[in-house]
């Protein structure tokens, strides 16, 4: 893989809440503020997650058409949205977003499976939390994206995920893709059944990547005390990265964050350190949309 500029997307929001940051942006005009500090500090694209006013998840195609029409009217970002659901939620409901968001969306992260986390709550245990996405729900989400020009960001969160990835391009419902997304989690332990975020896993979950689709490029992210070494090495290996709240709250100096724009400011930082120039949306655009 080249040189090339360095793309950098902003993760917004995810699912966090304002207990670690209060920078996290929930309303449609507190993310199109986000997303044009963003592509100020020389971001190009962004991910985000629709949420409530008091920050609960939300699927409303409301939410997402008026946070597309801010952004849209201040910057030309490429705009990322999600198809994850938890499991009391139908794909029904996935479905309904994807098809009445009124703005036209670039693109959309797809799971090619089940994700499973245990993730660790207050007091002893764990809670089990289980995000689907079925061979039948991914055919759908795969239709409508195509009915409505949707562009597919493939995730691959293990060798699992890049093989369903692999099996879904042999089945014809994926063309060959372009462009993935890798994503690894933080250390062995954490319950998450991600690959965890160091270079052994990075260099094999690559290696996979280079061999299954050779034509393609990646974007790489870690989550938490994974986020910088992952992103370093995607820098310097000619790959591209993701970085923001979603993914992590502190940033690499111990602080915590007020805006995603000094994560991406970092991610630039790091580029430059290495000759790369951050991407301009145009050529972003090229790599992953055309």
């Amino acid at each position: 893989m080249s040189a090339d500029p360095l793309i950098i997307k902003a993760c917004l929001n995810g699912i966090r809440g304002r207990e670690v940051a209060d920078g996290i942006p929930w309303t449609p005009r507190e993310v199109a503020d986000e997303a044009r500090r963003c592509a100020d500090a020389g971001a190009s694209m962004v991910h985000f997650h629709a949420r409530t006013d008091t920050g609960a998840i939300s699927y409303d195609p409301a939410w997402y058409s008026e946070t597309d029409r801010l952004i849209r009217a201040e910057t030309d970002l490429i705009l990322n949205h999600t198809t994850v659901r938890t499991s009391d939620v139908p794909i029904a409901t996935v479905l309904r977003t994807l098809r009445d968001t009124r703005e036209p969306v670039d693109m959309i992260a797809l799971n090619p499976g089940y994700l499973v986390l245990h993730v660790q709550r207050s007091g002893p245990g764990r809670e089990t939390l289980v995000i689907p996405n079925s061979y039948a729900d991914i055919k759908a989400i795969i239709n409508v994206c195509a009915e409505r020009g949707i562009a597919i960001e493939p995730t691959a969160l293990d060798t699992g995920f890049l093989s369903s990835v692999a099996m879904l391009v042999q089945d014809g419902l994926l063309d060959s893709p372009r462009y993935l997304l890798l994503e690894f989690g933080g250390a062995f332990g954490d319950g998450f059944q991600i690959m965890p975020g160091n270079e052994r896993s990075y260099r094999f979950l690559t290696e996979c990547t280079r061999e299954v689709f050779p034509d393609a490029i990646w974007m790489a992210h870690g989550i938490e005390d994974s986020v910088f070494d992952i992103a370093k090495f995607a820098i310097a290996d000619g790959a591209h990265v993701r970085v923001g709240f979603e993914d992590r709250a502190v940033l690499h100096d111990g602080r915590v964050a007020a805006s995603n724009a000094e994560f991406v400011q970092w991610a630039v930082e790091q580029g430059r350190a290495l000759g790369r120039e951050p991407a301009s949306t145009s050529f972003a655009r090229s790599k992953i949309l055309s």
